[in-house]
């Protein structure tokens, strides 16, 4: 019998059903907190417990009523319509909106406990998903409703969870296997310590540490649970090249938003570089995310008939892509870091521009590449897309429900953690910061 006609076990859309209402009931209480925190005296760390407070509400009732409303669909054998989205002309004004009001309520103090930090979410979710749309729209929109939620929350959930444990075991991993490795970190924190000249880092061993943890830390361990969002349809559900790509996109972008929410939140909670700048750059480079992770699930579909070099060719390209932009991005959120909490001046000049505008320039251009990309990679699948059969009731099978639906789970608590005022007692700990 094929697989996507025979009939799913209910228990598994009960289980996803009943773990969407826990989570529901999370969300619900984070809204109560939401509500009802700023009335409780925290001083500095209020908004940051905000910020937090609106990440558990994303990941609760977002993720809860998916989890929910598609589980009850998969036991009523209900067909998901095809996914839609609105032009990215629209999300790109409702963003310059957010930017706008975000900004005044920053600027002028009024009530931002309460007004900022749907604005701050916004802010985070708008670009991603207007880059999903634009891509959907130009590949024949190949995906339902159902599986591009839940390959949107697979991606901000299950590979958000993957890869935090990836990238807290691969450096512990390499210090261990390398010993060299151990002495430079130790010349790299000396350097960030020492206070003296950005050039000794910089012409030192110790930026090697630096160079490995870009490389290795983080695109490496992304790329590789990113897509794994993907797995869950298994293969004979994923029937058109397109639709990978889509379906990996859509994986992508919900990992991209709650990153979003933590480079963001760090800013909006500082003086330094604005939370508005930091966001309108994080927008441009939005692309990233979604590119990387439908590369991967492109490899992934090819797979089939080229082997396992074709799945890693494409993950090393989105392995070398994303370390480009990290190549950039960090040392910009280090230097800028660094204006903020010392009085060390990081900056450094070249040709007559500091080396955070070089770095803004390097991003902007980058951005632009992968958005050229982007467009022509989906030219091509939309062009080669075979007519779409008909949704089925079982585009997606409750056992994918309930792992997704427990992965939200398991998520929520160390995401509202990282945004809310244990930010800096977890920094203390990792990193034997202030």
């Amino acid at each position: 019998m094929n697989e996507s006609n025979a009939a799913p076990t209910k228990l598994w859309a009960y289980v996803a059903v009943v773990v969407g209402a826990v989570l529901l009931l999370l969300g619900v209480g984070t809204a109560i907190g939401y509500l009802g925190l700023p009335f409780l005296e925290l001083g500095e760390y209020l908004l940051a417990s905000q910020l937090g407070q609106m990440a558990g509400i994303f990941l609760g009732l977002l993720c809860g009523s998916l989890a929910v409303a598609h589980g009850v669909a998969s036991i009523r054998r209900r067909k998901s319509r095809t996914l839609t989205l609105a032009p990215i002309h629209v999300f790109a004004i409702v963003f310059a909106v957010v930017l706008g009001l975000g900004s005044l309520v920053l600027t002028f103090g009024v009530a931002e406990e309460f007004l900022f930090p749907p604005l701050f979410a916004l802010g985070a979710a708008l670009p991603t998903v207007a880059v999903l749309a634009w891509a959907l729209r130009r590949l024949g929109w190949p995906i339902t409703w159902r599986q591009g939620a839940l390959a949107l929350v697979a991606g901000a959930t299950l590979s958000l969870f993957l890869a935090i444990i990836l990238e807290t075991a691969l450096p512990i991993l390499a210090s261990m296997l390398i010993d060299p490795l151990g002495i430079l970190a130790e010349s790299f924190g000396d350097a960030l310590s020492s206070g003296g000249p950005l050039d000794r880092l910089l012409y030192s061993p110790a930026v090697i540490v630096f160079l490995a943890f870009i490389a290795v830390e983080a695109p490496l361990p992304e790329e590789l649970t990113k897509a794994l969002g993907l797995t869950l349809f298994g293969r004979k559900r994923i029937t058109q090249a397109g639709q990978a790509f889509a379906v990996g996109m859509a994986c992508g972008a919900g990992f991209a938003i709650v990153e979003n929410m933590l480079y963001e939140g760090l800013y909006a909670q500082t003086e330094g570089w604005s939370w508005a700048g930091i966001t309108l750059l994080r927008a441009i480079g939005s692309v990233l995310h979604p590119l990387c992770t439908g590369l991967v699930a492109l490899g992934w579909f090819r797979m089939r008939e080229s082997g396992g070099m074709a799945l890693l060719k494409s993950y090393l390209l989105a392995v070398g892509l994303h370390t480009l932009w990290n190549g950039g991005f960090l040392p910009f959120v280090y230097l800028t870091g660094l204006d903020y909490v010392t009085e060390f001046d990081a900056s450094v000049s070249l040709f007559g521009l500091a080396e955070e505008a070089l770095l803004v320039v390097f991003l902007l251009a980058l951005s632009v590449g992968l958005w050229w990309y982007l467009g022509r990679l989906t030219l091509t699948l939309g062009s080669k897309a075979e007519a779409a059969p008909a949704p089925e009731p079982a585009a997606v099978t409750p056992r994918a429900l309930a792992v997704w639906a427990g992965a939200c789970l398991l998520v929520i608590v160390p995401v509202g953690a990282a945004l809310g005022p244990a930010w800096r007692q977890i920094q203390a700990v990792l990193f034997g910061g202030p």
